[in-house]
Parts: structure tokens; C-alpha cells; sequence
């Protein structure tokens, strides 16, 4: 009778660290992203670990940069260039928007930030550069049409300056100074990026 109490006893024991050796399994299986069943089953298939650190791409699969953020609205990030030993920051978007009925790209991007300023209406005359977001050189970017120009601040003081219209997200013009903004810095080089890194931009790592 003692014997088959400690059989049976022996053989729970074994049932229930056996249960315990499965569910640990699963658990590291979920933390490691190689869970094929559990959580949510809109993305099926393999995950893996992903890296702390995104990186931009262009067109040809070249690597522009770590993608990075500063001050500002209306841009989905950037990425620091280095010219000359001056570091400025390029933003992007999405590509898409009022070209295409507001219809955004779910993995492609486009040079368009920060805006540039204009000392004419229609987005003509005198280019400024009024963006200071960030610790680099000030700089802003002109879209028209396919081309995206980078605009590098001058290492001077801001001044005061009549700005009459500015770019807006997109290319497109509107008129007047950007809400806020009275001082600016004249244009000390432009780079055109399209050509430096050719769109459409993609996130990778």
C-alpha cells in the first residue's frame, strides 16, 4: 500500500514539473519573439528582435543615417547630415499627401522638412531659414515638384527680416511669415538631396 502511495505520489510529482518545464518554454518562446501562435494573429509568422536603433535608406539602398527626432510638428523624423564638418538635420515625411488626396505611403518617405521663407509672396524672392529646433546649424528644405533642396544657414546671429510667404509641408505656398516667427538667417549653400540621396526614402535597420 505504501509502495503504490509513493508511485503514485513520484508519478504527480513528475506530471507536475513537467507542466512547469512547458510553460517556462512558452514564456521564453513569447519574450524572444518566436511565438507562432499566441498574441495578436494580424501578423503571422516568425518575429525578431528588433534593433534599438532605425536606420534611413534611399533609393538605392545606401544608408543616409540613424533616424532621429528635434523639435517640430508635421514631420515623421530626420536624420543629422554632416557637410563640411557642419552637421544640419534633414526631415521627412511620408511620401504621398495632397498629390495624392491626402493618400499616404505605409513604408515610403520623402524629403520636406524643415520649411523654408521667402521675402516675396508666392514662395519667390529672398530664401530664409527661420528653423532653430535642435543644436545643429539651422537649415530648411524647398520641395518643387521631385526635387528637394537642403538650405544650410549661415554662421551668423539671426536678424530680423520680412518674410512674405513660406513653404509648407508638401511644397506647398502660403503667404505671410510662419506663425510666431519674425527673426531668420540668410543662406549660406544649398545641397540638392534628391540627387545626393534619391527618393523614395525607406525605414530599415
Amino acid at each position: 500500500m505504501n509502495r503504490r502511495l509513493f508511485l503514485a505520489t513520484k508519478f504527480a510529482l513528475l506530471l507536475a514539473l513537467a507542466a512547469f518545464t512547458n510553460f517556462v518554454s512558452a514564456h521564453d518562446r513569447w519574450d524572444d519573439g518566436n511565438d507562432q501562435g499566441g498574441g495578436s494573429r494580424a501578423l503571422q509568422g516568425r518575429h525578431e528582435k528588433v534593433s534599438p536603433k532605425a536606420r534611413l535608406y534611399d533609393a538605392r539602398g545606401t544608408v543616409i543615417g540613424d533616424v532621429i527626432y528635434v523639435g517640430g510638428i508635421d514631420y515623421d523624423g530626420g536624420v543629422l547630415l554632416n557637410f563640411s564638418g557642419v552637421l544640419v538635420f534633414a526631415g521627412f515625411s511620408r511620401a504621398g499627401g495632397y498629390q495624392t488626396n491626402d493618400a499616404l505611403s505605409n513604408s515610403e518617405f520623402v524629403w520636406q522638412y524643415p520649411q523654408l521663407a521667402y521675402s516675396n509672396p508666392n514662395c519667390t524672392g529672398t530664401p530664409y531659414i527661420y528653423y532653430d529646433g535642435g543644436p545643429y546649424r539651422p537649415s530648411a528644405i524647398e520641395r518643387k515638384g521631385n526635387t528637394a533642396t537642403l538650405y544650410i544657414a549661415k554662421d551668423t546671429l539671426s536678424q530680423t527680416v520680412t518674410m512674405g510667404s513660406s513653404i509648407g509641408g508638401y511644397g506647398s505656398c502660403y503667404a505671410g511669415a510662419p506663425v510666431y516667427v519674425s527673426k531668420a538667417w540668410s543662406v549660406e549653400s544649398t545641397v540638392d538631396l534628391t540627387q545626393l540621396f534619391p527618393e523614395p526614402l525607406r525605414i530599415g535597420r
